[in-house]
């Protein structure tokens, strides 16, 4: 039972590499925002159970992502920095969170990210409709 235990992890791992591999850049920051939410979800419920371990494991995940959001950022224009902003605001929130097992914040952090997400997604499926419409030419 071990065996087909450690089989499926490396199968989903296997799936999950894949699918990384094989998404475009738009989908990639899709999955970033999904796993962020899900850490930012695992923190909660850790928080209701008392569990410090899996509170540090998924807000330091969460903090890492965070990072991978904000990083590569132009914030040479008014959305990388406002957006640095937001992220900064999250980081500090969350460790703040872990430091001090206080989960006040994780709420007000997951609504910002989720709006950042949603704008992202509804971009995102623009962008691919755009691309899947044949263009039309106009010849006067």
């Amino acid at each position: 039972m071990e065996g087909d235990a450690q089989q499926l992890d490396a199968l989903r791992a296997r799936y999950l590499a894949d699918q990384v591999a094989t998404a475009t850049p738009g989908q990639r920051l899709l999955m970033l925002f999904e796993r962020l939410l899900r850490d930012l979800s695992n923190a909660d419920a850790a928080f209701a159970a008392g569990d410090y371990y899996a509170i540090n494991k998924s807000l330091v995940h969460a903090q890492e992502i965070v990072l991978a959001l904000r990083d590569p950022l132009d914030r040479e224009t008014d959305l990388g920095r406002a957006l640095s902003s937001v992220y900064n605001f999250c980081f500090d929130r969350l460790v703040d969170a872990n430091l001090r097992k206080d989960p006040e914040w994780i709420a007000r952090c997951r609504q910002m990210i989720e709006q950042i997400a949603t704008a992202n997604r509804v971009a995102l499926e623009a962008t691919m409709a755009a691309e899947r419409r044949p263009e039309v030419s106009s010849v006067g």
